[in-house]
């Protein structure tokens, strides 16, 4: 873990151009996308720009993307598309989100072995069987070494579903984490489906930690909250916005610097309902009638 220093200034930059080499990072991240299939067209665009300027780019999401049970039809097969989606533009990782963990063992275990990235949850350890995540991962991002640790928050767990799991404290499993791995990273980031304000409270006390990506609580950071060392992002909700963090880090001192923050404003598309959103409108109808015909 390397120290970070909040805000940019020209004096600093300058700084570090006149002592050693810096690599510029962006940070793109998502987060409580819920299906928003509608949504992903212009997600894709921005993504494809801004992989185009030539940076290097991590493409980050913090949950809550493959369910939402308020959306009865994109709930039955919208999982799939969102994973297909996300294989497609080539995620690096993704937090597990309390909507993920609706979805069952059965199938948030498929998914997530059909996932080209990991899924990642340090506070959920598995007592008695293997787990279709992780706790934390390195990835290699422009030449620094990044560690990626994920958190999901103890609000509505569906502990029935999944006996053999126990949910830690956020706190303490990142605190483990960083003991194991953090002094191996240039720079860590935490994938946390946690509130801003939980966050905030957790980087307070658990030093060492230079980016915490949140969800869950649907805010949107036009900039980013500082909690002693990190900063605290979050791109709102429903993929309306693509958040972009741009990190300057010196090779040689370790220092990052805040770039930019914004979030960058989607629009929405029309989504083409396949054949399986017919049959299951058909079948809705079909029992409504048929209710109908029983009541009178």
């Amino acid at each position: 873990m390397r120290p970070l220093c909040a805000g940019l200034s020209l004096v600093l930059l300058a700084a570090l151009l006149v002592h050693g080499e810096t690599t510029t990072l962006s940070l793109l991240y998502t987060n409580d996308v819920h299906v928003h299939l509608e949504r992903l067209e212009s997600l894709r665009n921005l993504i494809a720009a801004e992989r185009g300027k030539g940076l290097p780019v991590l493409l980050l999401d913090a949950g809550d993307t493959w369910q939402d049970f308020r959306r009865p039809l994109p709930i039955v097969w919208g999982a799939e598309e969102m994973l297909g989606w996300m294989n497609e533009v080539g995620y690096d990782a993704m937090a597990i989100g309390n909507h993920e963990l609706y979805l069952g063992a059965d199938r948030l275990a498929a998914l997530a072995g059909g996932a080209a990235f990991p899924l990642l949850a340090a506070n959920l350890r598995p007592v008695d069987s293997l787990a279709p995540f992780r706790p934390a991962m390195h990835v290699s991002a422009g030449g620094l070494d990044v560690l990626l640790i994920g958190l999901v928050t103890r609000e509505q767990f569906p502990a029935l579903e999944y006996p053999w799991l126990a949910l830690e404290e956020p706190e303490a499993a990142l605190a483990g984490v960083l003991a194991q791995e953090g002094g191996k990273a240039d720079l860590v980031v935490v994938l946390g489906h946690l509130p801003v304000r939980d966050a905030v409270q957790i980087a307070s006390r658990v030093p060492g930690v230079d980016v915490f990506v949140t969800g869950h609580s649907h805010e949107a950071t036009p900039e980013p909250i500082r909690a002693g060392e990190t900063l605290v992002i979050q791109s709102g909700e429903f993929g309306e916005a693509l958040g972009r963090l741009r990190l300057e880090i010196d090779a040689e001192t370790g220092a990052v610097v805040l770039g930019e923050n914004a979030l960058l404003a989607t629009e929405v598309a029309p989504v083409a309902l396949d054949r399986g959103y017919f049959t299951l409108f058909r079948i809705l109808i079909g029992v409504a009638a048929l209710a109908l015909l029983l009541l009178f």
